[in-house]
């Protein structure tokens, strides 16, 4: 390239984290006015019929597949001595991004991060396909939800892809097996994957050292990673017994498939309510998950700034039978017996203070466990407290999060509205994006008349009373719709005067799609859309 079109697709600007070094592009298809994320891979001339049409029944295969967590494939096609796959354009940041600007996510976070990842690795693999490029740059977020991005059946053989070498830094997180034999792909190599982008999510580094491919390689495979509870003191010790679990270095060590990951992680997710760092754990013999390694024992003490020494005599037990472990541990049971049935069960005082610990994490799995460990069951137990109205309000608050991330998930894949709620909140809340103030409110308000007695859209309504708040705090200009977008058109004018078609074509879409069924405003519409029919094909400067 460059070109401005290929076969159907009009090509617009490029995409990626350094898009200089990107093949990756932003374009339209024309007819179906739908924005694609298309890579383009060249060949000496054009690669052999056999080739091309290996290439065709590998996008045929990708377009079968769907998943939530898995970048949709509309296809492919040849032009000239290019060949190119079209896919759903995620428009969001890439993990790569995150870390750069985060330095490193909560095991929280990574933990919300690693049960999609390995649905969709299950599910490819379930197709016998080894995704085989586990990097933090083939992961955008939709919103909070992760997706997996560069999908190929076959990675490694065919004449069209990336010539380009690993870079240290995508050494550092490949499995042993494969930096030794780069066609050594298979369903293992992507869990060791798994576990070093989950390991550079925690810690902010990789599992592996090195600033020369050479240093890297000898470290991938021959050193063993500190483990993450180690650097992150926070980190549960069944996370991190889970991390180092999927970066053993022999492919027979690791879990055996996605499946018994996603098992692991469950049991993460259930144990780690705790929320006890891996060091005390692993000190106090108590982990479910055994410290079987001396070293690791001895690295917890000395991390608590416990005595090692002597752990492992053996002495001769002369102790009076009153003092002997087993009856101080049966007195310690009762005194803890004792101890719980007094405080059991929490008075509705507790159970808010421990919620109000939980919602102020702000994460969707804090605020799940809110609601349904302390929030819901005050509710059944003191359904006449004193704080019976703040348990309804941050009910409400809970569900109107949830509700308006899965929505946002939904319109950013492109995905079907299920009701009515969503399809209205989600047209108020385009009118509002677009700058239309006084039609978003008319918007809420239907939605406060249509659908405020049914329980089942509460959240939605919730959200659009919200909005109403603010528009109305805020102030709203009641003039004619007319008006605005005759202002929009002349912004968008501006912006071809100075080059910028990809931000004027937004703006002419935006008009066609809001205001098409607007009889009121349709010469303005129509003057968007030959707008669009007379600049198909140009492209920023």
């Amino acid at each position: 390239m460059p070109r401005s079109r290929l076969g159907p697709l009009a090509i617009e600007s490029k995409l990626g984290d350094h898009p200089s070094q990107s093949r990756v592009w932003r374009a339209i298809h024309v007819q179906l006015k739908k924005a694609v994320a298309v890579k383009v891979f060249d060949a000496p001339f054009g690669g052999t019929p056999e080739a091309r049409a290996a290439f065709a029944v590998e996008w045929e295969q990708l377009k079968k597949l769907q998943h939530p967590a898995i970048a949709k494939c509309y296809g492919g096609g040849f032009e000239e001595t290019d060949a190119y796959l079209a896919h759903e354009l995620v428009e969001g940041e890439t993990l790569t991004l995150q870390l750069e600007r985060r330095g490193r996510l909560s095991w929280e976070s990574v933990l919300d991060l690693a049960e999609p990842l390995a649905e969709a690795l299950k599910y490819l693999h379930s197709k016998s396909i080894v995704h085989g490029r586990m990097d933090p740059d083939k992961i955008l977020f939709a919103g909070l939800s992760p997706v997996l991005i560069d999908v190929r059946i076959n990675h490694n053989h065919s004449p069209f892809r990336s010539n380009r070498p690993p870079t240290a830094n995508e050494l550092a997180l490949r499995a042993p097996e494969l930096v030794s034999d780069p066609m050594a792909a298979s369903p293992l190599t992507d869990l060791y994957g798994l576990g070093a982008i989950l390991y550079l999510a925690l810690t902010g580094r990789p599992p592996a050292t090195g600033t020369t491919i050479e240093a890297v390689t000898h470290s991938v495979i021959h050193e063993v990673p500190p483990s993450p509870a180690s650097l992150v003191m926070d980190c549960p010790v069944w996370l991190d017994k889970q991390v180092m679990h999927l970066l053993q270095k022999d492919p027979a060590a690791r879990p055996p498939s996605a499946a018994a990951v996603l098992l692991g992680l469950a049991e993460v997710r259930r144990r780690s309510m705790s929320r006890s760092g891996v060091a005390e754990h692993a000190s106090a013999g108590f982990s479910a998950l055994a410290v079987t390694d001396q070293r690791d024992r001895d690295v917890a003490r000395k991390l608590l700034g416990r005595d090692a020494i002597g752990l492992d005599e053996k002495v001769v037990d002369e102790t009076a039978w009153h003092d002997r472990p087993l009856i101080l541990i049966g007195g310690l049971v009762a005194a803890v017996a004792l101890f719980a049935y007094l405080l059991w069960p929490l008075s509705e005082d507790q159970m808010r203070r421990r919620a109000e610990d939980l919602l102020v994490q702000q994460s969707r799995t804090a605020m799940n466990q809110a609601k349904s460990s302390y929030l819901e069951p005050m509710l059944q137990k003191f359904p006449d407290g004193k704080h019976v109205d703040w348990v309804k309000e941050q009910i409400d608050r809970v569900d109107m999060y949830q509700a308006e991330h899965a929505l946002e998930v939904k319109l950013k894949r492109n995905l079907p509205l299920q009701n009515e709620a969503e399809r209205l909140y989600a047209e108020a809340s385009q009118y509002e994006r677009f700058g239309d103030a006084a039609t978003a409110l008319d918007q809420y308000r239907s939605m406060q008349t249509l659908l405020g007695d049914d329980p089942q859209y509460r959240p939605f309504v919730n959200l659009a009373r919200r909005r109403i708040a603010r528009i109305e705090y805020e102030g709203v200009d009641a003039d004619e719709a007319t008006q605005m977008i005759r202002e929009k058109l002349n912004e968008a004018d501006e912006l071809m005067r100075d080059g910028k078609v990809v931000s004027a074509r937004k703006i002419w879409y935006s008009i066609v799609e809001l205001y098409g069924n607007n009889d009121n405003v349709a010469p303005l519409v129509e003057k968007a859309q030959s707008q669009l029919a007379g600049n198909a094909t140009l492209t920023d400067n």
